[in-house]
């Protein structure tokens, strides 16, 4: 069964594989810098990274991977990390303003905005002050996903493309060099290894919603993936050193690339001990706080819980609650439904055995074995 109610036939997954995708692999990660902050199963390198960073070094990141994120998007599958820098540094200075205002131009996320999807915008009015770009993305996104001050300051470079590419370009080197290449030399091996696993089976059988589910181990709600994903013309699984149990989309022309935690496909007979190293943490991460081992106790005790519930039993807001399910909900521990418009969430029982299975394996059977 489908992981969400769609139509879909039986098709062959030709154009659907598992590939390491090394420049648009360590993006992801040199992403996470900026938006995963102090979420459970993300890996430690992203907190190391960025607390060896200064607060300038954190706020220039954060500018250049959110600010600028569609002007420096990797652009072409299968290319190193060095490879995507030289294409950036010999990229004209409007191109990457013409990729950000383009891709700005597509994006109708507020009701008001979707209103008025099919009108032309008028850059020129737009452009003309910071408080107007601002009001323009909040317009657009919405206010909850619109940074003010951040946007002011990626305002300055906008109208400046020179300054645009000179700070993108020197300033993903420059990452890339102190923090990103070593930590990519040192986790592609097992990258490889999670993806070879994947490509050993055949997944020709499945429709493209049944392998989303497959190899991320995530069921997806929401109904936008059918379209998106049956309309794709190659659906790139990308296994990510840094993501732990979250799932990151990227639309890359007409491709879509799923970054997930890497691991080995369920029942894989092949053995990586980092791999499953790097998997137990991710979980065990989820269950290292008190609230959340309350949620679940609370759940398991009474069989099903709505979010209003949990909120009211825990005396939290809504938004740390959403919050908490949410990570729950990644790291497999609760399964949730749609209830009379609202989410029901319930304990995946098979999971936390699987966890304790696991651990058992990594560290009891190489008891045994010695």
């Amino acid at each position: 069964m489908a992981p969400f109610a769609l139509k879909l036939e039986k098709i062959r997954n030709d154009r659907s594989h598992v590939a390491v995708e090394p420049a648009i692999n360590a993006f992801g990660s040199l992403l996470l810098i900026s938006k995963a902050e102090d979420e459970p199963g993300i890996h430690e390198w992203v907190g190391k990274t960025r607390t060896q960073m200064s607060t300038e070094e954190r706020l220039r990141h954060k500018l250049v991977t959110i600010g600028f994120y569609y002007s420096i998007l990797p652009r072409s599958n299968g290319t190193s990390f060095e490879t995507y820098l030289e294409n950036l540094e010999a990229t004209p200075p409007s191109e990457f303003r013409e990729r950000l205002l383009n891709a700005y131009a597509g994006i109708c996320i507020t009701e008001e905005s979707q209103k008025n999807i099919n009108e032309s915008v008028n850059w020129d009015e737009v452009l003309v002050s910071a408080e107007n770009y601002v009001n323009f993305l909040k317009y657009r996104f919405g206010a909850e996903l619109t940074d003010d001050e951040m946007e002011m300051r990626a305002y300055q470079y906008v109208i400046d493309p020179a300054a645009l590419k000179q700070l993108v370009t020197g300033h993903i080197r420059w990452f890339w060099k102190n923090y990103l290449q070593a930590e990519w030399s040192r986790v592609r091996p097992m990258l490889e290894e999670s993806a070879r696993a994947f490509n050993q089976i055949n997944l020709n059988d499945m429709t493209r919603a049944e392998l989303v589910q497959f190899v991320t181990g995530q069921e997806l709600h929401e109904s936008k993936w059918g379209h998106e994903l049956e309309s794709a013309n190659e659906l790139i699984f990308v296994p990510n050193a840094h993501i732990g149990p979250y799932i990151h989309s990227t639309k890359v022309g007409n491709n879509i690339y799923i970054h997930f935690g890497a691991h080995l496909p369920e029942g894989s007979d092949v053995h990586v001990p980092e791999l499953d190293r790097t998997e137990i943490v991710s979980k065990l991460s989820a269950l290292a706080d008190e609230t959340r081992l309350q949620i679940l106790q609370m759940i398991a005790e009474n069989g099903e819980m709505r979010a209003n519930e949990v909120m009211d039993a825990i005396k939290l807001s809504q938004p740390s609650v959403s919050r908490y399910l949410g990570q729950l909900t990644a790291n497999g521990f609760l399964q949730e439904r749609r209830v009379n418009g609202s989410k029901a969430y319930t304990l995946n029982h098979d999971r936390i055995e699987k966890t304790l299975k696991a651990i058992s394996a990594f560290l009891l059977d190489r008891t045994k074995e010695a």
